[in-house]
């Protein structure tokens, strides 16, 4: 029996897509399905079925999943027994949502990355509900959110907590600075806001709905999928912005742009490390979330 062709079904299983499981294993279709015909002619059954579309697995092909993945754990295990432990090679993707991948990743990579040098690294910037489909997909068994949704599958661990702010332009200095602001006078604002799917943007809602408004009673002048691009349109004094306040503590630090006091307006939030506990992790992916996971191991949930 050969333990990569395990891999590939367990993929085939967490994807239920054969040519989506050959796009995340760099191989081709009929490899994929040459790689599962040999398991079946190996253990002398039927190990997955069609369900429409889908690609599911038979009685036989569950019982399978199940001890492959702790067939491709002890594997991994024997093999740090015999190497040395601090080789780890292989390539991590990553999909995070704006906030960790622009203001938090980038020291965990690099410190995980002091620790194993042989580690190469592609980060995907998506918004949050796309971090948790691509988990629920089987494209990655891991990503950085500012979301959680619900999910039995899937565990969070905090790795850090930040506020959702209102800001405006320096321009407008004279008329917010200081001063404490009504949600009427809010609502009477042109908004630059973020897409939906932002967590950024759910949190506001929330606030919204709490007080029998909706996003659609928002002035939207402008809609856009970045960060850095909404605080240059609010720079040029074309709205106010809710944005987290990491992404804005050097311009308030500089006085480029300036918070806008809202009365009752306390939006906090929390960034998390999402993982599906039920798939299976390379050697390289465990290693990096036993680092996440020692390393804020107070804020698992």
């Amino acid at each position: 029996m050969n333990t990569s062709y395990l891999k590939t079904f367990i993929e085939v299983i967490n994807m239920r897509n054969i040519s989506k499981t050959a796009e995340k294993l760099f191989i081709t279709q009929p490899a994929v399905s040459k790689q599962l015909q040999l398991l079946e002619k190996d253990f002398g059954t039927t190990l997955i079925k069609k369900n429409g579309r889908e690609i599911m697995p038979t009685e036989e092909g569950l019982i399978l999943y199940k001890y492959a993945k702790s067939i491709l754990n002890e594997e991994e295990e024997i093999y740090s027994l015999f190497k040395n432990e601090n080789k780890i090679t292989g390539k991590l993707t990553i999909y995070s949502s704006s906030l960790p991948a622009d203001y938090y990743i980038h020291d965990l990579v690099s410190e995980f990355s002091t620790i194993y040098p042989d580690v190469t690294f592609c980060i995907k910037k998506v918004d949050s509900k796309k971090v948790y489909s691509t988990i629920e997909n089987g494209l990655t068994s891991f990503g950085f959110t500012g979301n959680k949704y619900k999910n039995n599958k899937i565990q969070t661990i905090c790795i850090a907590t930040d506020e959702v702010v209102i800001v405006t332009s320096k321009k407008r200095e004279k008329e917010f600075k200081d001063k404490s602001i009504d949600i009427k006078m809010l609502m009477s604002q042109d908004f630059i806001i973020r897409e939906k799917g932002s967590a950024t943007l759910q949190i506001f809602e929330e606030y919204l709905k709490e007080n029998q408004l909706k996003l659609e009673d928002l002035n939207i002048k402008i809609q856009a999928e970045d960060n850095e691009l909404i605080k240059k349109f609010v720079k040029c004094n074309m709205g106010l912005a809710i944005l987290p306040k990491k992404a804005v503590e050097k311009e308030i630090q500089d006085g480029t742009l300036i918070l806008v006091n809202v009365k009752e307006l306390k939006l906090k939030r929390r960034l998390y490390y999402v993982f599906n506990k039920d798939r299976y992790f390379s050697k390289t992916e465990n290693k990096f979330k036993d680092y996440i996971t020692n390393k804020f191991s107070k804020g698992a949930e």
